[in-house]
């Protein structure tokens, strides 16, 4: 299991959209439920978070999980306040 944990690290995060959320940098395990809680993203696209903001995804999103990562979708841009604001997409 610790192989196939590692080949998650540093994949693609995309939406079910097609937006580009980041690469996935970490992950948050819940020890209690022995289970991804979260995959946390350092350097996650200036669209969804103002720079130096860490997102962490709940792994409850995830739809997807092959060459890439698909998640349901993103509620907002992160800011570094912890606010939400409507994604940037070009």
């Amino acid at each position: 299991m610790l192989e196939e944990s590692k080949e998650l690290l540093g994949m693609s995060i995309y939406t079910a959209d097609g937006l580009f959320v980041g690469k996935a940098s970490a992950f948050a395990v819940d020890t209690d439920a022995r289970r991804i809680g979260s995959i946390i993203v350092e350097d996650p696209n200036p669209a969804v978070a103002e720079k130096g903001v860490i997102l962490g995804i709940p792994y409850s999103w995830v739809t997807a999980v092959c060459d890439i990562i698909v998640v349901k979708k993103m509620p907002g841009r992160a800011g570094l306040d912890g606010e939400l604001s409507p994604l940037q997409i070009p």
